[in-house]
C-alpha cells in the first residue's frame, strides 16, 4: 500500500513538471510560461495606452512567472520573439509586471528618440516615457545571425503630425512576478513557429491560442 502511494506521487509529481514549461537561465533565472495568446488590436495596448493601429501587424501576449536574483534581476529590452521560419527577430513592444501586492502595475517604458514640436523645441512631460541615455537597451546585443529584427515607432503625435519613437523596457525592480509580455507580429508571415529567447537563450517554442 505505502509503495502504491509512493509510486502515485512520482507519477503526479512528473505529470506536474510536463505541463509547466519552465526554464531556468545560466544567470539562475526562473521563467515560465502561463499562457500565450492573440490579443484584438482595438483593444488597449497595455498599460501605457498604445494601441496598434496597423493593418499590418497583430498583437500577441505571452504571460510568465519570473523568479530571479537580486543580482541578475530581468533586463525586459534582453526578451525576444523569434520566427524562426521566416527567420525574423521581434522586439518586445509593450509590459505589464506585477506581483500578488495590491498597487499599480510597474511602469518601466523609456524612448529611444527625442521628439521636437515644430518649433524645433524639445516635447517633454509626464504623460510621455521619458528619453534615457543611462537605462540600457539590450534588445541589439543579442542579434541573432541570419535573422531580421523588427521594431515598430510609436506615434506619440497625430496622424497629421507624428511624433515617432522606439519605445524599449528597462530592468524590473521585482525579483519574483508575473509578466505579460506582449509583441506585434508581422500578419503577412503565414504558419510561423515561434521561440521566446531571453538575451541569447531560447526560453521556450511558443503556441498562440
Amino acid at each position: 500500500m505505502k509503495l502504491k502511494k509512493i509510486l502515485l506521487l512520482i507519477l503526479l509529481s512528473l505529470s506536474l513538471n510536463l505541463f509547466a514549461q519552465v526554464t531556468t537561465t545560466k544567470e539562475d533565472t526562473k521563467i515560465e510560461i502561463l499562457k500565450a495568446k492573440l490579443v484584438d488590436n482595438s483593444s488597449v495596448f497595455g498599460i501605457r495606452q498604445l494601441k496598434v493601429t496597423s493593418d499590418d501587424v497583430r498583437k500577441v501576449m505571452i504571460k510568465t512567472k519570473i523568479k530571479s536574483t537580486i543580482f541578475n534581476k530581468i533586463k525586459l529590452s534582453a526578451f525576444s520573439l523569434l520566427d524562426t521560419k521566416n527567420k525574423i527577430r521581434y522586439r518586445l513592444a509593450d509590459y505589464k509586471g506585477y506581483t500578488g501586492v495590491i498597487g499599480y502595475p510597474e511602469l518601466i517604458p523609456f524612448r529611444k528618440d527625442k521628439i521636437y514640436n515644430e518649433k524645433g523645441n524639445e516635447i517633454m512631460g509626464d504623460w510621455l516615457p521619458p528619453y534615457s541615455n543611462y537605462e540600457k537597451d539590450y534588445f541589439n546585443e543579442f542579434d541573432k545571425e541570419g535573422y531580421s529584427n523588427f521594431e515598430m515607432k510609436v506615434n506619440f503625435g497625430t496622424t497629421e503630425k507624428p511624433k515617432l519613437s522606439i519605445v524599449y523596457f528597462g530592468q524590473t525592480s521585482y525579483e519574483k512576478f508575473t509578466a505579460e509580455l506582449y509583441f506585434t507580429i508581422l500578419i503577412e508571415k503565414k504558419d510561423s513557429d515561434y521561440e521566446l529567447y531571453y538575451k541569447n537563450e531560447k526560453i521556450s517554442d511558443i503556441k498562440f491560442e
